[in-house]
């Protein structure tokens, strides 16, 4: 049933917990693991920068592959650039042409108004995707403690 699962990953406290899920379903399933991350540009007033270091997001990947092949989950990943598309198109296209069965990511744990307001990568792949998504919350514990960044603008957007 799912055997080709693309994990999603960014490092973020809320995505942690994605790649154990990921094994968890491909050994199940007699699956492998894609992993993607997706590296974003912020844009400033007179240049796009990146938000890491390219050597960062490689490490991360790696690292991921390497936790699948040592659980005993045929594994392999790529970066790939979002500069001019939102992440999660790049996620979906991206699970769409390896034909992919699943796509496992992590939650910001954000009830589905806020997801609205601050544009969930998460929300957006399972409202454009036609290949089932797996949210894999964050813990209690992990959710308490992750510092929760909301955007100037959708402050000032909710300020009356």
């Amino acid at each position: 049933m799912f055997k080709k699962i693309l994990v999603a990953v960014d490092g973020s406290t809320y995505s942690r917990n994605a790649l154990p899920a990921a094994v968890e379903v491909a050994k199940k399933f007699g699956g492998e693991i894609y992993v993607l991350h997706v590296a974003e540009h912020d844009k400033g007033r007179a240049a796009t920068y990146s938000l890491e270091s390219p050597a960062d997001a490689t490490r991360l990947v790696a690292d991921a592959v390497k936790t699948a092949e040592d659980a005993g989950v045929k594994a392999a990943g790529e970066v790939r650039d979002a500069a001019a598309q939102h992440s999660a198109q790049v996620i979906v296209q991206t699970a769409s042409a390896r034909g992919m069965d699943l796509i496992v990511m992590g939650s910001r744990g954000l009830s589905d108004v806020q997801c609205l307001f601050l544009g969930s990568v998460t929300h957006k792949v399972i409202q454009s995707g036609e290949i089932p998504v797996l949210v894999v919350r964050a813990t209690a514990k992990e959710t308490a403690t992750a510092p929760v960044a909301v955007p100037a603008p959708a402050v000032k957007a909710l300020a009356y």
